[in-house]
């Protein structure tokens, strides 16, 4: 913790302090302090950009430090792609604008191809795609530089990312998400076609994991090329293929079922899955942006394990499996995750429940899961994962009738209510819990200090912007009952509370006699406020 007085840490000290981690094999771990900065501080990703393109090789000399930048660079815009998704025009513009300047800067020679890759790597991983712009300088710059790591001869990326994945689809596909986020739809699938036409079975392994692409042009193309090639695919192939086919939206699964029954015709027999092996599952709640984590470790030996995780949000937004990790870095690296909120031991059953509901929201979108979740399926015997989205009022039902006998009565009710903005189990979880919109936001911030104080009951009134969020309050509380159900009895009993509340919001009670509710108001007025100007300050804007 920073001495009082001290100079809060600027972005150069947190690369540092992330370099210097990495020196010792740590992994990334948020504080306060890093988080205060990231929320404060977006228009900074021009200068972690500068600071990756100054140390990371070939440019630079201090590549831990640069990977330092280039992880602030990526959480940084990580924070502006969720604004921008909840319309706040200036993370959106700011998002365009460093597109922009990225583009001219290899235009004119000032980044070249391999920096520019790392870059679009760090815009793959928060999420956000690729401008025309950028992709069209990229794509020139393959063509100019032969050795660049995203060159236009499709053999040499083929040899180069399967010799350093060493055979591992996996790996490869999640090293291509990377390196080839800049590249133009029409290269990838050229990648992919090649992939499923060559003789090496690592290859056409690999094509396999193509139907989970991000673009449903290169999903496409990749069936179409397997398809020709469906009588080479091996059992496992065609295990993985089968397996996929319902994580893929409806007017996709045509295309799938053709390479199946293309394969079995030819002899192909499906490999069996693999019972595998887990020796935690744990998860943490759902928080106010609506993501949850779910986390394995599985055996790999009597030394070695494997950490999974799998982030949802609305859907599965990402999936990976870890190499083998000695048991004591799976200790530690488990006790950092705890430290910044609650996980829970859960049981199998909800896991499969969270994963097939967001697969369920995943598809109805359109959209595929990452690959990443068919090796984490692979690797803790996911044979059953399929779409199945969960009716919350269905949920809410079931906790109902699951509620204790002190929690029946009107009157107890009534109480619980009033209470609920002190259930002590939401400690570190409902901090996140307040109602974020680029439009609330700016009248929080024009309202003046007096009218600010009125603000928390206005906003739960029906047509307030929380009153008219009953339903996802709802649901969120209900989805969090779930979680805490999965607690120890004796020391999570906060989620027939949770329940009771559920109920009340859907049913229309007044969110104003709810406790919990005015928590969740008066912290979204204040989270909202920060960094308001006080010279623009207005008596009541709403």
């Amino acid at each position: 913790m920073a001495k009082s007085g001290a100079k809060p840490a600027g972005l150069d000290d947190h690369a540092r302090k992330l370099a210097a981690g990495f020196a010792k094999g740590r992994l990334p771990q948020p504080t306060p302090e890093l988080e205060r900065f990231l929320l404060t501080h977006s228009t900074e990703i021009s200068a972690a950009a500068e600071g990756v393109c100054r140390h990371m090789p070939p440019a630079g000399d201090d590549e831990a430090l640069g990977i330092g930048y280039l992880f602030m660079l990526q959480m940084l815009l990580s924070g502006l792609n969720e604004r921008a998704k909840r319309g706040a025009k200036d993370a959106a513009e700011l998002i365009a604008r460093f597109q922009s300047d990225l583009a001219a800067k290899a235009e004119a020679g000032e980044i070249e191809g391999t920096l520019l890759a790392y870059l679009g790597g760090a815009l793959q991983q928060a999420g956000i795609a690729a401008s025309p712009e950028l992709i069209a300088v990229s794509a020139e710059l393959g063509d100019e530089e032969e050795d660049d790591v995203l060159p236009g001869d499709i053999v040499s990326v083929l040899e180069d990312i399967l010799e350093a994945c060493d055979g591992d689809p996996f790996q490869m596909v999640s090293a291509f998400a990377e390196g080839a986020h800049l590249m133009p739809d029409d290269a990838k699938i050229a990648l992919a076609t090649h992939l499923a036409q060559n003789e090496q079975a690592d290859a056409r392994a690999a094509a396999v994991l193509f139907l989970q692409n991000g673009s449903a042009a290169v999903r496409k193309a990749a069936a179409a090329a397997l398809l020709e090639q469906a009588s080479t695919l091996s059992p496992v192939d065609l295990r993985r293929v089968i397996a996929m086919r319902n994580w893929r939206p409806e007017r996709e699964r045509a295309g799938v079922d053709a390479i199946i029954q293309k394969a079995r015709a030819a002899g192909v027999d499906c490999a069996p899955w693999a019972k595998g092996a887990v020796d935690k599952l744990k998860s943490s709640a759902t928080d106010g942006a609506g993501t949850q984590l779910l986390l394995a470790v599985s055996p790999v030996d009597r030394k070695t394990q494997r950490i999974m995780t799998i982030f949802t949000r609305d859907g599965i937004s990402e999936a990976m499996t870890s190499d083998p990790q000695p048991r004591e870095a799976v200790k530690e690296i488990m006790a950092g995750l705890a430290a910044h909120g609650p996980l829970l031991d859960v049981s199998r059953a909800f896991v499969d429940r969270m994963v097939g509901h967001h697969l369920g929201l995943t598809v109805a979108r359109g959209e595929v899961p990452p690959a990443g979740l068919l090796q984490v399926a692979e690797t803790i015997g996911g044979a059953e994962w399929q779409p199945a989205q969960i009716d919350s009022r269905e949920l809410l039902n079931e906790l109902i009738a699951d509620l204790p006998d002190d929690l029946r009565a009107p009157e107890d009710v009534a109480m619980a209510l009033a209470d609920s903005g002190d259930i002590v189990e939401l400690d570190g979880i409902e901090d996140s819990w307040f109602e974020d919109d680029a439009e609330l936001e700016q009248k929080v911030k024009s309202a003046s200090r007096r009218a600010r104080e009125a603000l928390p009951a206005k906003l739960l009134q029906n047509d307030g912007a929380i009153g008219a969020q009953r339903a996802r309050w709802a649901e969120l509380f209900v989805m969090t009952a779930l979680w805490m159900r999965e607690g120890a009895r004796d020391e999570w009993l906060g989620w027939a509370d949770l329940a009771v509340i559920a109920r009340a919001v859907l049913d229309g009670h007044d969110l104003r006699e709810i406790g919990l509710m005015r928590n969740i108001a008066e912290r979204t007025v204040a989270c909202l406020a920060r960094e308001d100007d006080d010279d623009e300050l207005q008596d009541d804007p709403f």
